[in-house]
């Protein structure tokens, strides 16, 4: 049963017992003091009989049953001293058992029913002239029981009007009261759903408030918990995709030497060198995997920078690249100036090889990787002839998952996670990422950082 109608029922039952117990106690009441008063004037109509008695006995001893008062206010009844009846103008229905509860001095009264009628019976003992008689009035009391029928009857009407007001008014109250319940009810059922920013309005400060303060605070525990968890999932899924995409340009490049050891019958020094890019690989990505993971399941920014020779890392990207340069035809340009920059070798040579990646996926016949030094800034850019950016795209190129060209990147295998991660990785360097592209005609991009030390030649 639902607590509308609990609340109903019950407040309607409590209602109408009530309302019984108010009417049994008034009509009751009213009744009693109704006897009351009919008793003290049946008491006082006996004590007037009872004299007039007296005085006929006084008058008329010798012949008191024929000079007997006929002439009474109410039914009467004379009875001799061995409880004989002298005279009785009651209804033919009575019942004299009163009589073996007179005792001297006391007068005795009850209701008796007569017929169909209520009487109240008053009986005493009297003494006059030396002879005992035994008096019994009778007064009628149905004007006192159709009087209580008459107010049952009206009390039932009021009863059944009021209780009929009561429960429209009780049913209305119910709602009221039940409203914030059902709202409390359809906020559960839309957080249920996964509506988890649903919140109820809160105003006064019974009971029902506090328990809807509770539900939007476990809403938005509810909700964090969700976010957290969904955040935490997010993060795993795109350490999984970006890893994913990190190895394709090292296992490019790995496979490729490994093809041209296996392929060709190479010198003993050129065999070394193939092997040592292919164990710099392998060591570099082992490594990639934990940072990837600090980074973005971690979120973690305070990586260690170590100062290192920017021409011999551009020098290293480029023969990591050498065989897929090789393998699809694209000539590489290469110019440096000897400086000193503080970075995370994997983080930034990943962030590099993204670059290029990018430029290779554009179509780009010729890439040209170039470091200028600019008093402490130093600068590092990546420039090609590919298909270039349109301008109105430029602005989300670093967003997770976007693709300037989604049909095309599907074939090349582009999630379009890498400028996403080359967006996070330069954060970390305190650097700065600089796109310039022109359709057709090919995109450049510029990494701007600090200059820890530069180095001249003479």
């Amino acid at each position: 049963m639902r607590l509308f109608a609990k609340i109903f029922l019950c407040a309607t039952l409590v209602l109408s017992i009530a309302l019984s117990l108010s009417g049994y106690l008034l009509i009751t009441s009213s009744y009693k003091n109704a006897i009351n008063r009919e008793t003290e004037r049946a008491l006082d109509e006996y004590q007037y009989n009872k004299f007039s008695v007296q005085a006929a006995l006084l008058i008329n001893a010798d012949s008191f049953p024929d000079a007997f008062p006929l002439d009474y206010g109410s039914p009467a009844a004379l009875f001799a001293e061995d409880k004989s009846l002298v005279f009785s103008n009651l209804p033919l229905e009575s019942q004299f058992k009163m009589l073996d509860m007179v005792s001297d001095d006391i007068v005795t009264y009850r209701v008796e029913q007569i017929g169909s009628k209520p009487y109240i019976m008053v009986c005493g003992k009297l003494v006059q002239s030396g002879k005992t008689h035994y008096l019994l009035v009778a007064s009628d009391l149905n004007s006192v029981s159709i009087q209580r029928d008459e107010m049952i009857q009206s009390f039932g009407q009021v009863y059944f009007l009021s209780l009929s007001i009561s429960m429209l008014l009780i049913l209305a109250f119910s709602a009221l009261l039940t409203r914030p319940i059902k709202k409390l009810t359809k906020a559960s059922a839309r957080i249920a759903r996964g509506h988890y920013d649903k919140r109820l309005s809160v105003s006064g400060g019974d009971e029902i408030t506090e328990l809807s303060e509770s539900f939007n605070i476990m809403a938005k525990a509810i909700e964090d918990k969700v976010d957290e968890l969904s955040a935490n999932a997010q993060q795993k899924e795109d350490f999984v995709a970006n890893f994913a995409h990190e190895l394709k340009t090292p296992l490019t490049s790995v496979i490729g030497y490994a093809d041209m050891i296996y392929q060709k019958d190479l010198p003993r020094d050129d065999v070394r060198n193939a092997v040592r890019y292919i164990i710099d690989e392998g060591l570099r990505l082992e490594a990639l995997s934990l940072k990837l993971m600090d980074l973005i399941v971690l979120n973690r920014q305070d990586f260690i920078l170590e100062e290192m020779p920017v021409d011999e890392l551009l020098e290293n990207i480029a023969q990591t690249l050498m065989p897929l340069f090789v393998e699809m035809k694209i000539e590489l340009l290469f110019e440096t100036d000897h400086a000193y920059i503080k970075v995370d070798y994997d983080l930034f040579k990943t962030l590099l090889l993204n670059l290029i990646d990018n430029s290779i996926k554009a179509g780009s016949t010729k890439i040209k990787i170039s470091g200028k030094q600019y008093g402490r800034r130093y600068c590092i850019s990546v420039a090609d002839n590919g298909r270039g950016i349109p301008a109105h795209e430029i602005e989300r190129i670093t967003e997770a998952f976007y693709m300037v060209d989604k049909s095309r990147s599907r074939k090349q295998h582009g999630s379009g996670l890498g400028l996403a991660l080359a967006s996070k990785i330069t954060a970390i360097h305190g650097a700065t990422l600089k796109f310039a592209s022109e359709e057709q005609k090919g995109t450049l991009v510029e990494i701007n950082l600090l200059c820890e030390e530069v180095e001249t030649d003479e």
